[in-house]
């Protein structure tokens, strides 16, 4: 993913998300993008949501990475 970190954020900042079936504490992000190389056509941000002891927000990305999405 190295040089793409800006269009990781655009994901976080546009892209869909859904809730991972098995953990409910995990948000993953996807978006197209047409630029990909090697065949890829989509970036997924994967977002751990939780929260500190004094109840504050401690969000933070587990991982990113692109994915060939077959689009129906």
């Amino acid at each position: 993913m190295k040089g793409w970190e800006q269009k990781a954020l655009d994901t976080l900042r546009l892209g869909r998300r859904f809730q991972d079936s098995a953990r409910p504490d995990v948000f993953l992000y996807y978006r197209d993008f047409p630029d990909h190389p090697a065949g890829n056509t989509a970036i997924v941000v994967v977002v751990r949501v939780g929260f500190r002891p004094d109840g504050s927000a401690n969000n933070f990305v587990l991982t990113a990475y692109r994915i060939f999405r077959v689009r129906s």
